[in-house]
Protein backbone atom coordinates (compact mmCIF):
# COMPACT_ATOMS: atom_id res chain seq x y z
CA UNK A 1 0.00 0.00 0.00
CA UNK A 2 2.79 2.39 1.09
CA UNK A 3 4.02 1.90 -2.65
CA UNK A 4 1.39 3.97 -4.08
CA UNK A 5 2.97 6.83 -2.12
CA UNK A 6 5.50 9.50 -2.92
CA UNK A 7 8.24 9.05 -0.35
CA UNK A 8 9.79 11.80 2.17
CA UNK A 9 12.68 13.34 0.44
CA UNK A 10 14.54 13.76 3.59
CA UNK A 11 14.25 10.34 3.61
CA UNK A 12 14.76 9.87 0.53
CA UNK A 13 18.67 11.68 0.94
CA UNK A 14 19.18 9.70 4.61
CA UNK A 15 18.67 6.42 2.81
CA UNK A 16 20.87 7.08 -0.34
CA UNK A 17 23.37 9.26 2.32
CA UNK A 18 23.78 6.01 4.41
CA UNK A 19 24.05 3.20 1.34
CA UNK A 20 26.63 5.26 -0.58
CA UNK A 21 28.66 5.78 2.66
CA UNK A 22 27.56 2.44 4.16
CA UNK A 23 28.68 0.74 1.03
CA UNK A 24 32.11 3.03 1.14
CA UNK A 25 32.80 2.22 3.83
CA UNK A 26 32.63 -1.66 3.48
CA UNK A 27 34.60 -2.22 1.27
CA UNK A 28 37.28 0.23 2.63
CA UNK A 29 36.97 -2.78 5.41
CA UNK A 30 38.23 -5.03 3.07
CA UNK A 31 41.14 -3.12 1.66
CA UNK A 32 42.44 -2.26 5.05
CA UNK A 33 41.66 -5.83 5.69
CA UNK A 34 43.99 -6.67 2.83
CA UNK A 35 46.14 -3.97 3.55
CA UNK A 36 46.79 -5.50 6.98
CA UNK A 37 48.52 -9.08 5.61
CA UNK A 38 51.31 -6.92 4.01
CA UNK A 39 53.81 -7.67 7.58
CA UNK A 40 55.21 -3.79 8.31
CA UNK A 41 52.79 -1.98 6.26
CA UNK A 42 49.36 -3.57 8.55
CA UNK A 43 51.75 -2.61 11.35
CA UNK A 44 52.05 0.87 10.30
CA UNK A 45 48.27 1.22 9.16
CA UNK A 46 47.13 0.16 12.85
CA UNK A 47 49.40 2.64 14.73
CA UNK A 48 48.29 5.62 12.45
CA UNK A 49 44.92 4.56 12.57
CA UNK A 50 45.20 4.43 16.79
CA UNK A 51 46.62 7.75 16.67
CA UNK A 52 43.95 9.36 14.32
CA UNK A 53 41.47 8.00 16.38
CA UNK A 54 43.56 9.49 19.70
CA UNK A 55 43.04 12.60 18.07
CA UNK A 56 39.25 12.23 16.94
CA UNK A 57 38.05 11.16 20.81
CA UNK A 58 39.73 14.49 22.12
CA UNK A 59 37.73 16.10 19.58
CA UNK A 60 34.98 19.25 20.22
CA UNK A 61 31.95 17.44 18.59
CA UNK A 62 30.08 13.94 19.62
CA UNK A 63 30.45 12.72 15.92
CA UNK A 64 34.56 13.72 16.23
CA UNK A 65 34.78 10.97 19.34
CA UNK A 66 32.38 8.18 17.69
CA UNK A 67 34.59 8.36 14.83
CA UNK A 68 38.03 8.66 16.55
CA UNK A 69 36.49 5.57 18.90
CA UNK A 70 36.30 3.53 15.90
CA UNK A 71 39.48 4.44 14.33
CA UNK A 72 41.22 3.52 17.49
CA UNK A 73 39.32 0.27 17.41
CA UNK A 74 39.82 -0.28 13.87
CA UNK A 75 43.55 0.40 14.30
CA UNK A 76 43.79 -1.91 17.44
CA UNK A 77 42.28 -4.87 15.54
CA UNK A 78 45.10 -3.98 13.08
CA UNK A 79 47.75 -3.91 15.52
CA UNK A 80 45.99 -7.37 16.99
CA UNK A 81 47.15 -9.06 13.28
CA UNK A 82 50.41 -9.30 14.34
CA UNK A 83 49.50 -11.51 16.93
CA UNK A 84 46.03 -12.97 15.79
CA UNK A 85 45.96 -12.61 12.06
CA UNK A 86 43.29 -14.89 11.68
CA UNK A 87 40.44 -13.17 13.84
CA UNK A 88 41.30 -9.64 13.02
CA UNK A 89 41.07 -10.84 9.41
CA UNK A 90 38.12 -12.73 10.14
CA UNK A 91 36.28 -9.41 11.66
CA UNK A 92 37.42 -7.13 9.14
CA UNK A 93 36.02 -8.95 6.67
CA UNK A 94 33.13 -9.97 8.41
CA UNK A 95 32.31 -6.19 9.31
CA UNK A 96 32.89 -5.14 5.46
CA UNK A 97 30.10 -7.78 4.71
CA UNK A 98 27.69 -6.13 6.88
CA UNK A 99 28.46 -2.24 5.96
CA UNK A 100 28.34 -3.74 2.52
CA UNK A 101 24.90 -5.43 2.93
CA UNK A 102 23.52 -2.63 4.87
CA UNK A 103 24.62 0.15 2.13
CA UNK A 104 22.91 -2.24 -0.28
CA UNK A 105 19.67 -2.22 1.42
CA UNK A 106 19.55 1.14 1.56
CA UNK A 107 20.47 1.95 -1.59
CA UNK A 108 17.05 -0.48 -2.83
CA UNK A 109 15.10 1.55 -0.47
CA UNK A 110 16.51 4.65 -1.82
CA UNK A 111 15.94 3.62 -5.72
CA UNK A 112 12.40 2.21 -5.09
CA UNK A 113 11.58 5.63 -3.03
CA UNK A 114 12.74 7.53 -6.40
CA UNK A 115 10.83 5.12 -8.52
CA UNK A 116 7.92 6.17 -6.19
CA UNK A 117 8.34 9.82 -6.79
CA UNK A 118 7.83 9.75 -10.34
Amino acid sequence: MSDYYPADPGELRKQGTRGVISTGAGLGLWVVDALLRVPYLGAALGAILVVMGILGVVGRNRTDRTTGAVLMAAGAAGLASLIFPGVSSFLFGLGGLGLVGFGLFNLFKFLKGLKSRS
